[in-house]
């Protein structure tokens, strides 16, 4: 997870929110490439956030992100 985690520091998403979307997403929806997104809405800083998280079929996240375009997904 080298990558997932230098992201983790660039957008500024705390790993304890990361994993609560893993363990408790709002939803999940089948991705590209047999992979899996987990989403949630989430607050950070005082501002509603949805953060996606791309995982592979063994469970490695690849990437995530957020976005505050929350109606866009």
């Amino acid at each position: 997870m080298p990558h997932a985690r230098e992201q983790m520091q660039q957008r500024e998403i705390p790993l304890q929110v990361l994993l609560e979307i893993l363990n408790h997403p709002e939803a999940i929806i089948p991705s590209k490439y047999n992979r899996i997104a987990y989403q949630s809405v989430v607050e950070i800083n005082g501002k509603p956030y949805l953060i996606r998280a791309f995982v592979e079929p063994d469970g490695i996240v690849i990437s995530f992100y957020r976005s505050s375009k929350i109606s866009k997904y």
